[in-house]
């Protein structure tokens, strides 16, 4: 019963959070420094006119109003309860699969419950990156930026995690080194990768098509991403994201789509898989695979020609959607 409660408690405070995010979105990057502040009450983007707080209400607000403004009767994007119900879903998920693999509150063979900190500040450090992510994924789709006023403090905060309680993981098994310095060192190396390793492919995509390839925002967002998941997971990240942006954005380019294809929302995609599921998907990829490839010796060719492939398609859909927009 404890646990059914924290898990509908983190959904709830999730759609909150996608609620303060709208606001995030909204407002951040506008260049007016007044219209930028996050302080100060919701209003209508139509008329202007303030918005109550029983018509702001996550979700339901939306519901409650069918879709449009209580003051002009204008339509209100579905693009606000989108995003508190992904917040919340991604939330839930933390409750679900918690970081420490088990929730802050679970109960003991004899009955009781106990508390446990350094999950709930697993669960604090994990929520902050995936509210991070769902800001900086709409933000990219609506504006082709990644803003340094979020992904700079998000670098900071998944480096204070990982002092304590080490969310990125743990580098070395040397006893004789202080476990909060290994974790750290494991957050700092994940910073490190995810950031170097992106920057060297900005590098390389420019040099071969003679034209920046991808914006320095999406290195400093894969840094922010290893803060917080580790060299491991940032690796996998960046796969998963170039996976993901070459499918997805092919598809949309043969639809018709939009020209323009923001490189973020993917590698959130990947990081929220690298955060959830990476040692499922390490182990089929190190050992599940290497088991196979006892009996196909071209399995590693696959995963190599699959990573360039997608690699390739996806610096060429970005290149072509710089240079249409």
């Amino acid at each position: 019963m404890v646990t059914a409660v924290f898990e509908v408690g983190a959904a709830l405070l999730g759609a909150c959070v996608g609620s303060f995010l709208n606001v995030v979105i909204h407002r951040l990057p506008q260049e007016d420094p007044a219209k930028r502040s996050l302080g100060g009450r919701s209003r209508c983007p139509h008329c202007g006119v303030q918005i109550p707080w029983h018509d702001n209400l996550p979700v339901l607000g939306w519901i409650l109003l069918r879709g449009r403004g209580r003051c002009c009767g204008k339509p209100i994007a579905l693009r606000y309860p989108a995003v508190e119900l992904l917040t919340a879903g991604l939330f839930l998920l933390l409750a679900l699969l918690p970081p420490f693999g088990h929730p802050p509150i679970f109960a003991e063979p004899d009955g009781g419950y106990v508390f446990a900190f350094d999950a709930a500040a697993a669960f604090a450090f994990d929520a902050v990156f995936v509210a991070l992510l769902v800001a900086c994924t709409f933000i990219d789709l609506d504006h082709f930026i990644l803003p340094d006023r979020l992904t700079k403090p998000g670098m900071a905060i998944g480096l204070c995690g990982g002092l304590w309680p080490g969310i990125a993981g743990v580098l070395g098994d040397d006893p004789g080194v202080a476990l909060a310095v290994r974790t750290f060192l494991a957050s700092l190396a994940g910073l490190l990768v995810g950031g170097g390793v992106t920057w060297a492919i900005r590098i390389a995509g420019s040099w071969v098509f003679r034209k920046e390839a991808m914006g320095f925002g999406d290195v400093k967002f894969m840094a922010m991403i290893g803060a917080f998941v580790g060299w491991q997971g940032a690796l996998l990240t960046l796969f998963l994201g170039c996976v993901a942006g070459a499918v997805l954005g092919a598809a949309s380019m043969l639809r018709g789509g939009a020209a323009k294809i923001p490189f973020g929302p993917y590698l959130a995609i990947g990081a929220v898989l690298a955060l959830f599921w990476q040692r499922p998907i390490l182990d089929f990829l190190f050992v599940t695979w290497p088991a196979w490839q006892r009996d196909s010796t071209s399995g590693p060719w696959i995963l190599l020609a699959v990573a360039l492939v997608s690699l390739v398609l996806l610096l060429v859909l970005v290149r072509r959607s710089r240079r249409l927009g």
